[in-house]
């Protein structure tokens, strides 16, 4: 049934994105609430309620510092873990 394996396969990616997306969402909402002392607070609606440019570019700044959390926390951890 290829079909269902299409359909299957995609739904899963689509949920793998969605926990990775929300993990570097908050994830880099924590870090610059940190960064700037709590100064900048985290905001919990991925900024919905804000015009759509500023919508995208808060989300994809809060995005990229948690994914450039993450390696860099995984690339110490591995490196840490090797000597």
């Amino acid at each position: 049934m290829p079909v269902l394996d299409d359909i299957a396969e995609g739904v899963l990616k689509l949920l793998f994105r969605f926990f990775i997306e929300i993990v570097f969402f908050y994830t880099g909402e924590f870090v610059l609430y940190v960064v700037t002392f709590g100064w900048k607070k985290p905001r919990w609606d991925y900024y919905a309620n804000e015009k759509p440019l500023r919508f995208v570019i808060r989300t994809e700044i809060s995005w990229w510092i948690g994914f450039l959390f993450w390696v860099f926390l995984i690339g110490w951890i591995v490196r840490t873990l090797l000597s």
